[in-house]
């Protein structure tokens, strides 16, 4: 697990922690973002991240839970 310490100064995390698979998500982003130098990656290249990250689109429709609200 990585500690608020430990991620990149380009994260301003607003006091709540990120759970696990969104910090790893950040986190290949940002990697993704800086190894090609795209400040703004398309859709195309998030998705590619997503499945790199093992993402695979469910066979059957999944309902997302709503967030909790601030």
């Amino acid at each position: 697990m990585l500690y608020f310490h430990e991620l990149p100064a380009a994260f301003d995390l607003p006091g709540d922690e990120l759970a696990p698979d969104q910090l790893e998500f950040a986190l290949a982003m940002d990697r993704y973002k800086r190894r090609w130098r795209r400040p703004e990656p398309s859709w195309h290249e998030v998705l590619a991240v997503l499945v790199a990250l093992g993402y695979r689109k469910p066979a059957v429709e999944v309902r997302v839970p709503r967030p909790p609200s601030e």
